[in-house]
């Protein structure tokens, strides 16, 4: 019992054993690297963080690159049908029973063929019976008027009275004017039978056809449509954030799955501003050669048009703040490194690069990254990766 209780007592007596001076060392070390590293990640942050350099007052650091020079090159693209470049109708002139309809629609035409034969056997003969009535008042007028002459001798050597000279006279008025009318119906059915066949006018294709055999027609009925189509047009529906790169004259590039080892060339004709509220896009015109009339309305294709800026002053779409409003401008870092708000004029826009054509020189560096928090006469630094490329 005594003996447990002694060593009990000295293991009370015993001191504990001191700290190693290592542990010490070790400590601190790592407080001074996690120190350092602390120190650095607010260095990094200042230096690449416009946000956080404005915090601290410090330079703030951002990306540039230099306005340059180059050629702009884009290609839009739309798909579409072709349609005929202009349409004419053709009308019937006359009241007439239809007896043929030469085409259906669809026929191609060639200027003068026959589309519509209408019956004319009526109009053939009115046509005979005044020019029978015709010769026959000439006659009657010849034989009147030496008449009229005899009564007149007559009446002058007082063997004849003056009521025979005023009858004949009336007589060969009522002859003429009988004349006048058969000459006026006969003209008029010369002209009825030169409108019994509606003929095309165009080189083309049927696009309407509006009459058909045994119908009867009536003055300024539209009896056929007709397209012109030796220039037809393709109708490229284009997104409308190309609106402003779409302009007229613009050369295209159109192919069609009926065709597809054949490429076309083209030109934009003509541009609808009017945009699509469902398929939020627009239609651009292509005018087509069309020789061969083998393109016909109704065929479907894709068009690509070519859009070329050449020489022109550009800098990366990035840059530019307010693109799309009238107030665009980009930040340029000037000799003393100070940014410098620049309002510009903006041009074409093609692979994330924009045409300035006015607000900026060539050379000038251009804030590309760090615009966000920058303001202006802002002190900046160049980070390392604004030389490359240059």
């Amino acid at each position: 019992m005594k003996d447990s209780l002694q060593v009990s007592t000295r293991r009370q007596e015993i001191p504990p054993a001191p700290r190693k001076r290592s542990h010490w060392i070790v400590f601190l070390v790592v407080c001074f690297l996690l120190g350092l590293l602390v120190f650095k990640t607010v260095l990094h942050m200042i230096s690449t963080d416009t946000k956080q350099a404005h915090r601290v007052h410090a330079a703030s650091p951002v990306e540039t690159v230099p306005v340059r020079r180059q050629t702009l090159e884009e290609v839009i693209g739309g798909s579409g049908t072709v349609e005929q470049f202009n349409a004419v109708i053709l009308t019937a002139q006359i009241n007439a029973r239809v007896l043929e309809v030469a085409v259906k629609i669809g026929d191609i035409v060639k200027k003068g063929d026959l589309l519509v034969r209408l019956d004319d056997r009526l109009i053939q003969a009115t046509l005979d019976t005044n020019r029978l009535l015709v010769a026959a008042n000439k006659v009657k007028i010849r034989d009147l008027t030496r008449q009229l002459d005899g009564y007149t001798a007559l009446q002058k050597k007082s063997m004849g009275t003056l009521l025979d000279v005023e009858k004949s006279e009336i007589t060969l008025a009522e002859a003429r004017e009988a004349l006048a009318k058969a000459t006026l119906t006969l003209r008029q059915a010369e002209i009825e039978l030169e409108h019994v066949e509606v003929r095309s006018t165009i080189d083309g294709v049927v696009l309407e056809r509006l009459i058909n055999p045994d119908e009867f027609t009536k003055p300024d009925q539209v009896v056929m449509k007709l397209g012109i189509i030796n220039t037809v047009l393709m109708a490229a529906k284009v997104t409308e954030e190309k609106i402003h790169s779409v302009q007229l004259g613009l050369s295209a590039e159109i192919t069609f799955p009926a065709f597809p080892a054949e490429t076309f060339q083209g030109k934009v004709f003509k541009i609808d501003p009017n945009t699509d509220p469902v398929t939020r896009t627009f239609t651009s015109y292509i005018e087509i050669n069309n020789p061969g009339f083998r393109l016909k309305p109704g065929l479907s294709g894709f068009a690509r048009i070519h859009r070329t800026a050449k020489d022109v002053l550009a800098v990366p779409s990035v840059a530019v703040i307010n693109p799309s409003g009238d107030q665009a401008s980009v930040f340029v870092v000037n000799g003393d490194g100070r940014a410098d708000l620049r309002k510009v004029r903006l041009g074409v826009v093609v692979n994330a690069m924009t045409e300035v054509t006015g607000g900026l020189k060539e050379g000038e560096k251009v804030v590309t990254v760090g615009q966000l928090y920058l303001k202006e006469n802002d002190k900046t630094h160049s980070t390392s990766k604004s030389n490359i490329g240059e």
